[in-house]
């Protein structure tokens, strides 16, 4: 792909330039093309129809003084009825906030390749699945930083719904960085000093020259000196 052409996403592997990337992709067809387009636009339509609703309430669930088992009434859409505490109401907005963030990279993702006649049928499952990445990537960063694992994240601001919120449309728009934060986080809670592989190598090659030698002890004759 020539220097002026993006890149798809920031997981995918570079295309070679002129006819013979496109001889190994097949483009997305028309229509598919269409029902993608379609499908995110009712994405974003859906999202920022329950965030707008939800907001209200959790505002009200977590202002100073609220009992912290209160619940309020939400119909989302007008679907239903669901009745929330705190607790509940942060995990969902937690939820809205990174699946809209996810949509901004994968909205940006799609018109851009479209765009250039460069979308291929290849990344379908990427666009599809790439809201339920950024939600759990999301999940998983709120849960830690409610822990406190996060400097700075404890403490009477812990429960700040619109720090929470921006941090999970962020882990939805940037999930490579965030998954990279997570890594880090697991590197410094599950450190260990040595290398456990190479360790239990070092041991199993030590049990094995141990009964090599035990075995060839057995099977040298007997010192004629002996009794």
């Amino acid at each position: 792909m020539s220097g002026t052409v993006p890149r798809q996403h920031d997981e995918a592997v570079e295309h070679t330039d002129g006819a013979a990337a496109g001889a190994r992709q097949h483009h997305l067809p028309t229509a598919a093309t269409a029902a993608l387009g379609v499908l995110l636009l009712v994405e974003v339509v859906l999202l920022c129809g329950g965030l707008l609703s939800l907001w209200p309430i959790l505002l009200a669930l977590v202002a100073p003084g609220t009992d912290a088992t209160a619940t309020v009434r939400w119909s989302p859409l007008g679907l239903g009825e669901w009745a929330l505490t705190a607790d509940v109401a942060m995990l969902l907005a937690v939820i809205l906030c990174s699946a809209l963030g996810s949509f901004v990279h994968a909205a940006t993702s799609f018109a851009t390749y479209v765009g250039n006649r460069r979308l291929y049928a290849s990344w379908l499952w990427w666009y599809l699945l790439r809201a339920g990445i950024g939600v759990a990537l999301a999940l998983l960063v709120y849960l830690l930083l409610r822990g406190g694992l996060f400097a700075g994240s404890s403490g009477a601001g812990a429960t700040n719904p619109y720090g929470f919120s921006g941090i999970a449309g962020l882990c939805g728009l940037f999930s490579k960085q965030a998954t990279d934060k997570l890594r880090e986080i697991c590197d410094t809670i599950l450190s260990t000093k040595g290398d456990g592989d190479r360790d239990r190598r070092d041991k199993l090659a030590a049990v094995q020259t141990s009964a090599v030698q035990t075995t060839a002890a057995q099977n040298r004759d007997p010192d004629p000196a002996a009794p």
